[in-house]
C-alpha cells in the first residue's frame, strides 16, 4: 500500500551529513554518533505526510512509498536547512554580551541563536544561519506503519511539537483533555502558540469535539527528611 499525503504514519529515520549522524529516532545510533540525549524519547515519530512536520525534501519524499521498506534520500540544501545566507551573519558589539564569548560558542542575541565565528576589533561576528545551512543532507528512513487512532495521532504530534510525552484523554465525546507538565510555559517560551497548534490538531483528529482542555497539575513537594545525627566518638 502506497502512502498518500494526509496520512498519519510512524516514521523511523536517521539524518546525516558527510556520513555523520545529527538526528535519529534510534537510541543506539544516537549513542554511537555521540548525540544521545538522556531526556529525549526515542522510537518512531508520528507525522502527517505533507503537513510540513519534517524537512521539506523529506516530507515530499514520503508520498508514494511503501510500508516497511528502507529508503535513502539525499536532500540539497534548499530542501533541507536552507542555503547559507551572508545577510544572516552580523557583527555584534562586545557590550551586547553578558560575558566575553569564545570563538565557536553558541550565543543568543536579541532572541536569535547563533555561533560566534570571528572577532573584529571590539565586535564579534555571529552566524545566525542554521548550523547545517548550505549542506547536503542524507536521510535513511522506514515507514513503520499507518496510524489511524485519533488519540495516538494527537499524542504523537504533541511529542513531535514539544519533545514531550503528554497523556491524551478522548473518552468524553465533547472535549479532549491533555495533561501537561507543571510549569510548561517556563520550558516553552512559545507555549501559547504551541497550545494553539495542538488545539488545531485535536480538532482535526476529533471532528465531533467542541473544546480542548489543557490540564496542568502541580504535585505537592516532597517533605524534607531530617538528617540522622552523625556518630560522635566517645572521649577516650
Amino acid at each position: 500500500m502506497a502512502i498518500e499525503n494526509g496520512t498519519y504514519i510512524k516514521l523511523s529515520y536517521t539524518g546525516s551529513v558527510n556520513g555523520v549522524a545529527f538526528d535519529t529516532t534510534d537510541s543506539d545510533v544516537a549513542k554511537t554518533a555521540k548525540i544521545f540525549r538522556e531526556n529525549a524519547v526515542y522510537g518512531p515519530s508520528v507525522v502527517k505526510v505533507g503537513a510540513g512536520h519534517l524537512l521539506p525534501g523529506l516530507d515530499e519524499e514520503l508520498a508514494g512509498k511503501e510500508i516497511g521498506k528502507e529508503y535513502t534520500v539525499v536532500l540539497p540544501a534548499e530542501k533541507a536547512f536552507g542555503e547559507h545566507k551572508t545577510e544572516d551573519m552580523k557583527a555584534v558589539d562586545k557590550k551586547a554580551f553578558e560575558k566575553k564569548p569564545e570563538l565557536f560558542e553558541r550565543v543568543k542575541i536579541e532572541g536569535r541563536d547563533g555561533v560566534v565565528v570571528n572577532k573584529i576589533g571590539s565586535r564579534f561576528l555571529v552566524d545566525f544561519n542554521h548550523p547545517l545551512a548550505g549542506q547536503e543532507v542524507t536521510y535513511v528512513y522506514t515507514i513503520e506503519s499507518i496510524v489511524e487512532d485519533g488519540t495516538e495521532k494527537l499524542t504523537g504530534i504533541i511529542k513531535l511539537i514539544t519533545g514531550r510525552d503528554m497523556k491524551v484523554d478522548a473518552s468524553d465525546k465533547t472535549f479532549v483533555s491533555i495533561e501537561i507538565p507543571a510549569m510548561m510555559a517556563m520550558y516553552n517560551q512559545n507555549w501559547f502558540m504551541t497550545q494553539y497548534m495542538i488545539s488545531q490538531e485535536a480538532f482535526a483528529d476529533f471532528p465531533e469535539i467542541e473544546n480542548v482542555k489543557f490540564v496542568e497539575s502541580f504535585p505537592r513537594p516532597k517533605a524534607k527528611t531530617e538528617e540522622e545525627p552523625a556518630d560522635v566518638k566517645a572521649a577516650e
